[in-house]
């Protein structure tokens, strides 16, 4: 007996000493404690749970739900694999433990095919909800059809399509117009592999200004996104066959450079110095 409670003893500091050193891990298994499928299901639309305090604006959810499903699916050219299911919420704890990020002031996250809904989106930022929403189904769609463990799109792309299916969701503030003058300026993203989660480690070629009284990190992210989500509109404008081929290649869970490549004849980087190229004799 007392070997076992020094194993369990053991135990419990090895997670500890886990947790401390990676926070990521205690958010990611928090998020499995609190998963938004286990909270109530709205009456009207069983795809959307919900904390209690929260059905107002499962509601209001509820009336936007159907019109951003059909965006998604027209945008990625295909039904969803499966339901989504919507995680409303009404507390920022409770929403932060749920979202795996432990972070109550994102505004909207995508996991295991769950759309997470901030508490925001029907309170301060209630204008957003629909964009925003619209936006985490996007990540839904994509990953829902691709296989368990296949290697991961670069976020690059992911945000960019998601933006670009939602009109501009998560991108609010940054229209196409101050994307394209920002890329003219040498402003322009890099488009590597580097995450995206971090917005103040977003790459940039040259650090974009930013006006006096503005949210730095903010403003770094949603110039991004936008960036991101007219490159993807123009490949698709440019070669909707090229455009479509790739998206079910990521389905299908392929490498995306080789599928980029297949479905493009070259680099992400040969197609957007294209697309720069066209926006500089557009001046």
């Amino acid at each position: 007996m007392k070997a076992v409670a020094l194993a369990a003893l053991a135990l419990v500091a090895a997670l500890a000493v886990s947790f401390t050193i990676r926070p990521g891990l205690r958010a990611a298994l928090l998020a499995e404690l609190h998963d938004p499928a286990d909270l109530p299901a709205l009456a009207s639309d069983p795809r959307i749970h919900y904390e209690l305090k929260a059905r107002i604006c499962a509601e209001a959810v509820a009336a936007v739900l159907p019109t951003a499903v059909a965006k998604v699916e027209a945008e990625h050219g295909r039904p969803f694999g499966k339901p989504p299911i919507i995680g409303v919420y009404d507390d920022f704890n409770a929403y932060a433990r749920a979202n795996g990020l432990g972070d109550s002031d994102v505004a909207g996250v995508s996991r295991a095919g769950r759309a997470l809904l901030s508490p925001a989106l029907c309170k301060n930022e209630a204008s957003r909800l629909t964009g925003v929403l619209t936006h985490e189904l996007s990540h839904v769609h994509l990953f829902g059809w691709r296989p368990r463990g296949a290697p991961r799109p670069p976020q690059w792309f992911t945000e960019g399509l998601a933006v670009m299916a939602s009109d501009g969701g998560a991108a609010e503030g940054v229209s196409d117009a101050d994307a394209e003058q920002a890329i003219r300026n040498g402003f322009s993203i890099i488009l590597d592999a580097t995450p995206w989660a971090n917005f103040a480690a977003i790459p940039f070629a040259a650090e974009p200004p930013c006006e006096k009284g503005c949210d730095r990190k903010s403003f770094r992210q949603r110039l991004a996104y936008r960036q991101a989500a007219i490159f993807i509109a123009w490949l698709r404008k440019s070669d909707p066959g090229g455009f479509s081929r790739l998206m079910r290649a990521l389905e299908r869970g392929e490498d995306f450079d080789a599928a980029f490549k297949a479905a493009f004849g070259g680099t992400p980087w040969e197609r957007w110095k294209d697309f720069s190229s066209i926006l500089q004799a557009s001046r």
